[in-house]
């Protein structure tokens, strides 16, 4: 019983110890500014607020997915890109 219960905590710990540490530079997702008419960024207070087409959606998360998204950014829009990796 011990035994199971210690390779169960070892287990844990060991999925935890690489939580934090930031993907390689070249894993990481890009953001690309979306631009107004007038050729600057989309100012925004959140991300409902920016322009978009139909096939691109609303990032849910600060984790990089399969797809493109817009984000809200410091309020500017930005298309954020999937992972290269």
């Amino acid at each position: 019983m011990r035994t199971r219960i210690g390779a169960l905590v070892l287990a844990v710990v060991a999925g935890l110890a690489g939580c934090g540490i930031p993907p390689p530079e070249e894993c990481a997702s890009k953001k690309e500014p979306v631009l107004d008419a007038h050729g600057g960024v989309s100012r925004c207070t959140a991300a409902e607020d920016c322009p978009r087409s139909s096939r691109v959606s609303l990032c849910v998360d600060d984790i990089g997915g399969q797809d493109a998204c817009i984000r809200c950014l410091d309020t500017e829009c930005y298309t954020m890109l999937p992972e290269t990796c």
